[in-house]
């Protein structure tokens, strides 16, 4: 039972981050179009933010969570908000399109600020413990 109800847990999480992504980047497309992914680059971002917070160790021993919530907020939450797939695709896209500098680009914003927020995210997280 108690696998059970983590999977549920986790499903429930995944299913609310996939819904998030996809919200955020149809308004990042109707905000700043859709020539790049900046959706994406916003869920990834903020995706690396939350889970380097989330991991941090006074945070996954806190009860306020629970294993289950802790389970369902990491690797469902984040793991339906973070689109690495969609990264990968929109990166090799800009390639056949022949704009070899915007795929440099999705590929450096995103690993830079991924770690960047990733970093960020323990220092707050250590902070607050």
């Amino acid at each position: 039972m108690d696998t059970a109800l983590r999977l549920m847990m986790v499903a429930l999480g995944g299913a609310i981050g996939a819904t998030l992504r996809y919200t955020i980047g149809m308004a990042c497309e109707r905000s700043w179009g859709a020539g790049f992914g900046y959706g994406t680059l916003l869920v990834n971002v903020l995706g690396c933010f939350l889970l380097g917070a989330l991991m941090h160790p006074s945070w996954i021993a806190d009860v306020r969570f629970g294993p289950h919530g802790h389970a369902a907020l990491t690797a469902g939450l984040l793991g339906g908000l973070t689109t690495f797939s969609t990264f990968g695709y929109q990166t090799l896209r800009h390639v056949e399109l022949g704009q070899p500098g915007l795929a440099l680009a999705n590929v450096g914003l995103n690993v830079v600020l991924g770690l960047a927020a990733a970093a960020a995210g323990l220092a707050v997280a250590k902070g607050w413990s």
